[in-house]
């Protein structure tokens, strides 16, 4: 920290930033800023180098690619399960399950998700930063004006960015309102686009150009009679502006104390063994960047090829020399002098299909590269492919999404949600709510019959009670309690949509965690509908002898565990048969129940 001040520090990381390469081995080193605009060009299917003009043919294999990786390695807000991390108060998981996706999706925690795998995707690298509610923000990659290039979390982070006078007016009572004001007036109609090399761009209205620096920093940074050997978290919001000397000065429009770097910010990379000494891992799109380049090589070979392909026409005939076959009417016939014929000069291309097979063999490799199969482009199937082979072939490609996948929801089910969201989600809850929700029909099973079961042993008790006092004639019944009790469950399973309402502090000091449940998205369902229809055949056939024969019902919990289900979900049917004991008759009066 040799730089006087924060304003000089910002600049000149920046410079270095740009230019500074990171050695990775002996024959590789690596740029972040290059690495991340490289990775948004090709996703885009754009050139890397050159202009886009659309005079070079660019033959997009990366985005198909990209799609099912996003398709894959996605999932829902539904798949976040909520629960009561306490023995004696599990069952309020219930009502924080069903509280949690409207609650979500208020918060447009699904679309949080998406920019997260978005980010994972394209750079291998999500930087999510903590702004103080329910949804962390997802920084992107390219608004970074200066990080740690070998780790980012291991040394101060720079954010860049534009703010609209509304979006800069927001923080007035947070910043200081003299320098918000200053740097408001000052501002110019146009922005400086980072990602294009700074350029300016002019805009319909006024922009401010802000960084936003997290770190580590001497106490000086904040005070001037700092002790500049004692570092403290900080904060700095600076601005710069052009003076009418030509000299570039900042404007601090806000200064602090700061949470950890660790508490602000959270960090995924998946790559992290083959990327070790850089920030970014090794992303799907990165593994692309060859394929595409020789795809386009191929593509731009067959252009001058077919630049190059004309009609030529030769004769000895001195009235058709030099003379253009367009300049012809139609329908015209020509004759020609004796001995002097027309004739055309072979120009066909040559080398096509070697020139397109070469194209197709980078398209497979990409395909390899990206765990994409034809089947999950949306292609079909060579002709004759058994359709047994095209599913494995399908779960197998999938493989490297499905790990991918599990990185991500654990990202979020030990570190975003555990840090940053489930606070909130209590607290909301906490205050007291109301909501409604759809119930599943495993769920309206399960609460009727404890409803139910709740409801009729009051009204037999009171039953009861009256009975014995005189009240009344009639005892309660078992049969009378089985009657009530389906009548109760019948009127609760009228509808499946219920209301709910959370207590206030219900869930105060209660531990609350989360697990991502995405094995539904990893399911094959023809495999599974499949297996289900196999195993319910067997089962309708031989159901006694599973039930009688000694040993059996074990050896058929491992065929249930070998075909990927749970024999719990089977225990009633492969349980042994019990002979039945008959119970002794109740007595028909009551009167001596005293």
């Amino acid at each position: 920290m040799e730089d006087k001040n924060v304003f000089e520090y910002i600049k000149a990381e920046e410079n270095s930033f740009k230019v500074t390469r990171v050695p990775l081995t002996n024959s590789k080193d690596w740029n972040f800023k290059e690495h991340v605009e490289r990775c948004l060009n090709v996703s885009n299917g754009w050139f890397h180098q050159g202009r886009n003009d659309g005079l070079r043919p660019y033959d997009d294999i990366v985005t198909p690619i990209v799609d099912v990786a996003f398709r894959l390695e996605g999932f829902d807000v539904k798949d976040i399960v909520p629960y009561v991390d306490d023995a004696d108060q599990a069952y309020k998981s219930f009502i924080i399950k069903k509280f949690h996706p409207d609650w979500a999706k208020k918060h447009q925690l699904d679309t949080f998700i998406d920019e997260v795998v978005e980010s994972s995707i394209i750079y291998d690298l999500v930087l999510v930063k903590d702004v103080n509610g329910v949804r962390p923000e997802v920084i992107p990659l390219q608004d970074i004006a200066f990080c740690d290039q070998t780790d980012i979390m291991s040394g101060p982070i720079c954010i860049k960015h534009n703010y609209s006078v509304s979006d800069l007016l927001k923080y007035k009572g947070k910043w200081d309102d003299a320098k918000i004001d200053e740097v408001i007036t000052m501002a110019k109609a146009s922005k400086l686009v980072s990602t294009a090399g700074d350029q300016e761009v002019k805009t319909p209205g006024k922009y401010i150009e802000c960084y936003e620096l997290h770190g580590m920093f001497p106490e000086t940074y904040l005070k001037i009679d700092g002790d500049p050997d004692k570092y403290v978290d900080q904060m700095h919001i600076v601005n710069y502006y052009t003076s009418k000397d030509g000299s570039k000065n900042g404007i601090c429009i806000y200064k602090g104390k700061s949470k950890s770097m660790d508490d602000k910010f959270k960090s995924l990379k998946i790559d992290m063994v083959r990327s070790k000494g850089r920030a970014c891992g090794r992303s799907i799109v990165e593994r692309l960047f060859e394929p595409q380049v020789w795809r386009n090589y191929s593509g731009i070979k067959l252009k001058k090829m077919l630049d190059s392909s004309v009609n030529l026409f030769q004769t000895d005939s001195k009235e058709f020399a030099n003379k253009k076959i367009s300049e012809l009417k139609e329908n015209t016939v020509i004759g020609h002098e004796g001995g002097r014929p027309i004739t055309r000069l072979d120009a066909g291309l040559q080398n096509v299909p070697t020139i397109q097979a070469y194209g197709q063999q980078q398209e497979a490799s990409a395909r390899v590269l990206g765990s994409a199969s034809e089947a999950s482009l949306g292609k079909n199937p060579v002709s004759g492919t058994p359709f047994a082979l095209q599913d494995l072939i399908v779960q197998q490609g999938e493989g490297i999404h499905q790990y991918r996948q599990g990185k991500i929801a654990t990202f979020f089910s030990d570190v975003l949600y555990r840090d940053l969201i489930l606070g909130y989600l209590v607290k909301d809850m906490n205050s007291g709510q109301r909501f409604s929700e759809e119930l599943s029909l495993d769920e309206m099973e399960e609460i009727s019959e404890t409803i139910s079961t709740r409801e009729v042993n009051g009204k037999v008790m009171a039953k009861g009670f009256d009975f014995l006092e005189g009240r009344t004639t009639n005892a309660p019944t078992p049969e009378m309690q089985s009657m009530m009790t389906e009548v109760s469950k019948a009127n609760f399973k009228k509808t499946s949509r219920k209301f709910f309402e959370v207590i206030n502090g219900e869930l105060k000091d209660i531990p609350v965690r989360v697990k991502i449940n995405i094995a539904g998205k990893q399911k094959n369902l023809a495999a599974e509908a499949d297996k289900l229809s196999k195993l319910i055949s067997n089962i309708l056939v031989n159901v006694e002898g599973i039930k009688q024969i000694p040993g059996i019902g074990k050896a058929y919990n491992q065929l249930i565990e070998a075909s990927g289900l749970s024999p719990i979900d089977f225990s009633q049917i492969i349980a042994p048969k019990e002979e039945s004991i008959e119970s002794p008759m109740m007595p028909k009066e009551v009167n001596n129940m005293v």
